[in-house]
């Protein structure tokens, strides 16, 4: 969630960047009056429709990774990463589906207005906070991605490196330094009231602060700590990496059957991750290009233009993406968590299984053969 990775609603009336602003009640400026029906109608089906689907359905799916990830056969360093990732994207699609995907209903078909205005009032302490969903993402990527290289390429290094209680603390700092990053965006904005005769009632307003308007403050935030904390210092270190990973897997595969089991399962942990990581560079290059323009050109140009708003729109969309995919990479490519997933599902509806022993007796009530043991016929799982 980036600084235009998730933006809110079109801002077509020149009001504050990356906020929900196109309302009705002000409507577009004269200059971008043209593409006003056709940027909202797109967001409509982009983020109203598919984005609150793909969000809703990753909720669910981040949930049921989490039930999975703490059951004790799946407890490791690595499942501790991937608990916090799943806690950070689900803050990641709840903001999607708060501050994006349902404002977007009331701007296509009139409907949710009471919710369309009092998201505004969310914006400002909501939007912060996904801010920080979105970097403890980031952060979180890149530290299980350390993490695995050390264990596949420095595996003597791993004991005393990939432990439990440093994952813990690590996960602690990504959290920590995610929050003082994004400190800032608490005062980005603010919410005024203003009157709106046609409506007949005061409506809320997202305004930029003087911190946020503040030239200085903008160009080192955004352009220069941005672009090198959310994009170029993590996504050069994952990618390298995951090229060293993913050499390594290959040399795996050419001595397969000379591995152990538990090397076995190591290789698969790694693969899994990897098409985690590839999914990752995969969703969030669009917003890098977001990223770039919104640095580069003027601010009303860009949102004066059908082709920025589109390129917006599906940015956000693939962060969304992102956020939802995981449980379907864990179970695809991921053989322990996909049987520890059927264990937990499958085994509460099974008895286990039963014993029965009988002797058996003739009609004067003396002893008749050997005692004989009866299985039924349920199969235990695990």
């Amino acid at each position: 969630m980036e600084e235009d990775t998730l933006q809110p609603v079109l801002t077509l009336n020149m009001t504050p960047p990356n906020m929900t602003n196109s309302t009705p009640t002000g409507g577009p400026s004269d200059s971008c009056y043209e593409i006003y029906d056709k940027a909202i109608t797109f967001q409509f089906y982009t983020w109203g429709i598919v984005g609150n689907i793909i969000a809703a359905y990753g909720i669910i799916g981040n949930i049921l990774a989490i039930l999975v990830l703490r059951h004790r056969l799946m407890r490791s360093s690595t499942s501790y990463y991937l608990i916090s990732l799943a806690v950070y994207d689900t803050g990641v699609l709840l903001a999607m589906i708060l501050l994006f995907a349902l404002p977007t209903i009331y701007l296509e078909k009139a409907l949710l207005m009471e919710y369309f205005f009092a998201s505004k009032y969310m914006n400002q302490y909501l939007y912060p906070l996904a801010l920080v969903a979105q970097t403890g993402t980031v952060y979180t990527t890149v530290g299980f991605t350390i993490e695995r290289y050390i264990a596949v390429c420095h595996p003597l290094k791993a004991a005393n490196t990939c432990t439990k209680s440093r994952t813990k603390r690590i996960i602690i700092l990504i959290f920590v330094c995610s929050v003082i990053y994004n400190v800032p965006r608490f005062f980005e904005f603010t919410v005024v009231e203003t009157w709106n005769p046609n409506l007949n009632r005061s409506v809320p307003e997202v305004m930029t602060t003087t911190l946020g308007n503040n030239k200085d403050f903008r160009k080192v935030y955004f352009i220069c700590l941005h672009l090198i904390v959310m994009f170029l210092a993590p996504f050069v270190l994952i990618s390298i990496l995951n090229i060293q990973l993913m050499r390594a897997v290959k040399n795996a595969k050419k001595t397969r059957n000379r591995m152990s089991t538990n090397a076995a399962k190591e290789a698969n942990l790694t693969i899994m991750l990897i098409a985690v990581i590839v999914v990752f560079l995969i969703c969030q290059l669009p917003s890098i290009a977001d990223n770039i323009l919104f640095t580069i050109f003027d601010q009303g140009v860009l949102q004066c233009s059908l082709h920025y708003v589109h390129l917006t729109s599906i940015s956000n969309l693939m962060v969304t993406v992102n956020s939802a995919v995981n449980f379907i990479l864990y179970c695809v490519f991921g053989k322990r968590f996909r049987r520890v997933f059927i264990k937990i599902v499958y085994y509460p509806w099974k008895r286990k299984s039963t014993r029965y022993k009988y002797t058996l007796y003739d009609s004067s009530g003396s002893r008749r053969g050997n005692s004989m043991k009866v299985y039924n016929t349920e199969s235990t799982f695990l």
